[in-house]
């Protein structure tokens, strides 16, 4: 599923806290399984696992006797319901092939389910349910999950209908998101546009109980209001009124994730869920400069839109055991220097301070972005791994692999799955089957590359 045009980019490539005894507990069970150690050498050697996005099922068994022992296996929903009631059986029976090889050759497949690639019907069966911003424009090429629940309903019987027919249990993993590239974030602003907010469906601008917003997502607290207004109802409207609408507006993000989760949950699936966090998103002070002016566009208007405030919108996420944040920016060419790595010292850094104006926020200005997620998901207990950004945002280079690994150890994820499994084989500089298997190569050693 990614299914990826990137994130808009910004200086970091776009991209209720716990009782501390939990959170303790969390972190030990986290050490126990990142770091499971294996005997090489007289050393310590992590375990990690290493994958390829859209992998290809006719060189399964070449890579993994090279090491990479995870395939990407993306399902489409408008492949597979384009037609309301009628599967398209071809389809399906060539995603069940595929599955079939990957398993034979001893992988864990890792599988996108399309939630963010509806048939047009599902739309055209709900008018008045899409996405739409301040001005009027509708988004139609994902599902507003995030106000509709007649939408929830479509994708939930999607999910069941999965279950019953290829079975979630076959996947080590399932990709969850929100957007268009199956990523934790709102859709892009239109052509033209510096800022988009997407919550002005019926259902969102809804003041009271409104059955066709998912019950879990509060009424907007203030309806009609406008981002950028200065007033609101002929009252000055205040920039803590402006952070209460977008405090909701955030939580309306994390309960469409947040209700993902509870659907796998209701269906039993064991395996891991993988919440896809987009570059780096916001700094605290460029929410903080956005919210001054009321939301009106601002230099990073576009990622305030897409609510990439991570450091808000993590701690939203339910912490179920099986929950994991992926960092998808790893190699994106953000930080000063670029591409640079966690250091032990980052685990002083506040994150709590930062978000609210009280901690030294030029010292992680210079992060890049899969070091700002990694900060994040270590203060809320979440265990992370790494996806590359791809050569479509930052060519890829000779050394590139050895570079993500170095952000991979350093920054304690579990793992990395590369984009894109095609790049292995067509002379992407720096991205050979060859290359990735040397570095793997050496994790399995307990070297560094």
């Amino acid at each position: 599923m990614r299914d990826r045009h990137r994130p808009g980019r910004g200086r970091w490539r776009h991209g209720g806290h716990r009782p501390a005894v939990f959170a303790a507990l969390v972190t030990a069970v986290v050490a126990v399984t990142l770091f499971a150690v294996s005997q090489q050498d007289g050393r310590a050697a992590p375990s990690y696992f290493f994958g390829t996005l859209q992998t290809g099922p006719g060189t399964a068994r070449q890579e993994r006797d090279k090491g990479i022992g995870v395939a990407h296996l993306p399902i489409y929903w408008d492949r597979v319901e384009p037609v309301r009631g009628h599967i398209d059986t071809g389809y399906v029976a060539g995603v069940k092939d595929a599955l079939r090889t990957f398993q034979d050759a001893g992988m864990k497949v890792e599988a996108g389910l399309g939630l963010n690639h509806p048939p047009g019907w599902v739309l055209d069966r709900h008018p008045g349910n899409s996405y739409t911003d301040q001005n009027g424009r509708e988004y139609t090429d994902s599902p507003n999950l995030a106000f509709s629940q007649e939408l929830r309903n479509e994708a939930q019987g999607y999910l069941q209908w999965l279950d019953r027919d290829i079975g979630l249990r076959n996947f080590w993993a399932i990709r969850i998101g929100v957007n268009d590239t199956g990523e934790y974030a709102y859709p892009p602003p239109g052509d033209g546009e510096r800022t988009a907010f997407w919550a002005f469906d019926r259902h969102a601008q809804a003041s009271g109980r409104d059955p066709g917003r998912p019950a879990t997502v509060p009424p907007n607290p203030y309806p009609d209001w406008r981002p950028g207004q200065q007033t609101y109802r002929g009252e000055p409207f205040t920039p803590q009124q402006a952070d209460r609408w977008y405090a909701w507006y955030l939580g309306a993000l994390a309960d469409t994730v947040n209700w993902q989760i509870r659907q796998f949950d209701a269906l039993h699936y064991p395996g891991i869920l993988k919440v896809l966090i987009p570059g780096g998103g916001l700094q605290p002070r460029d929410l903080s400069a956005a919210l001054r002016v009321r939301l009106a566009p601002t230099a990073q208007g576009g990622l305030v839109g897409r609510g990439s405030a991570y450091f808000r919108t993590i701690p939203m996420i339910l912490h179920h055991g099986n929950v994991q944040l992926v960092s998808t920016a790893l190699v994106d060419g953000s930080g000063t220097p670029r591409n640079n790595v966690c250091r032990p010292q980052d685990a002083a850094v506040d994150v709590r301070a930062l978000a609210t104006g009280s901690g030294p926020a030029d010292l992680v200005g210079t992060w890049s972005s899969v070091r700002w997620v990694a900060r994040i998901a270590a203060e809320t207990g979440f265990p992370v791994s790494g996806e590359s950004a791809g050569p479509e945002v930052e060519s890829y280079y000779p050394g590139v692999m050895n570079d993500a690994a170095r952000q991979m150890t350093t920054c304690g994820l579990r793992g990395l799955m590369w984009a894109f499994d095609r790049n292995l084989y067509d002379g992407t500089p720096g991205s050979s089957l060859e290359d990735y298997a040397a570095v793997i190569a050496r994790l399995d050693k307990g070297s560094t590359p």
